[in-house]
């Protein structure tokens, strides 16, 4: 893939925010990334009216925020599919990925989007640094899904699959998301893996991240896993089928 220079890259950057019973918290999250001159695509993932309310609202209070509308859940996937197709029709280059519920240090912005201008064709992606409100179990989780994607792109390129703390280079991201339909909590995984295949670079930035203790959770520890196992299984077989060309694209950095 052919390195762009960032000096002739014209870099127009959005923020992706999916809600979803993070309608309140999401406030917060709109208010910082306006005010670092970001225009923002929040999604509403099916909320209840009440919470889709909220979100009419903030639409109305804060500048150059747009509002995405599923009328039933969709998973986070969807969602942000949804937003990366309403900012490549709005013409951005670039979509900055956050999580609603506030849990990622947002002071970071400023670095990210640094770091998507002076590389405008790679994946700029979040290193979660934990405090000790991280659940043990989600802790582990993680371990599990890094081992398998190590094995899946048979590298240890993506330190961290699951940060939802990240910028896309809308031009090769968005031809990838088309091509496949995980819609649910292992989309954040599935994506980087492909994209991973298809022989983007990642820079991986340290995040501060924390878990409010009255925070809401949308993650089903059985239903959840479940998939995700799925996931790892189908990307499994799927590196199988691209082995040939992994491994060429292997031996062809080293030289």
């Amino acid at each position: 893939m052919a390195k762009a220079d960032a000096k002739n890259v014209e870099v127009r950057l959005c923020a992706i925010v999916p809600v979803y019973r993070h309608e309140k918290a999401s406030r917060a999250v709109v208010e910082k990334l306006v005010s670092y001159n970001l225009p923002v695509i929040l999604v509403d993932d099916g909320n209840a009216p009440e919470g889709h309310e909220i979100l009419v609202q903030i639409t109305k209070e804060f500048p150059n925020v747009e509002l995405v509308t599923h009328k039933v859940n969709r998973g986070k996937g969807g969602a942000v599919r949804s937003g990366m197709e309403a900012a490549v029709a709005a013409g951005y280059t670039h979509a900055l990925q956050v999580d609603a519920d506030g849990q990622h240090d947002m002071e970071a912005i400023p670095f990210f989007m640094k770091a998507a201008k002076k590389h405008p064709a790679d994946m700029i992606c979040g290193f979660p640094q934990y405090d000790d409100s991280v659940p043990k179990s989600r802790e582990n989780g993680r371990k599990v899904t890094n081992f398998w994607v190590a094995v899946e792109t048979l590298s240890k390129d993506i330190p961290d699959a699951m940060c939802g703390f990240r910028v896309y280079p809308l031009a090769t991201s968005w031809k990838v998301v088309r091509r496949f339909r995980n819609n649910r909590m292992g989309f954040d995984i599935e994506i980087l893996v492909r994209l991973s295949w298809a022989g983007l670079k990642m820079r991986f930035y340290p995040i501060k991240v924390s878990y409010p203790e009255d925070g809401v959770s949308n993650f089903r520890m059985f239903h959840d896993n479940v998939a995700i196992s799925l996931t790892h299984s189908m990307l499994f077989f799927g590196m199988l089928i691209r082995l040939p060309l992994i491994l060429a694209r292997r031996l062809f950095k080293k030289k």
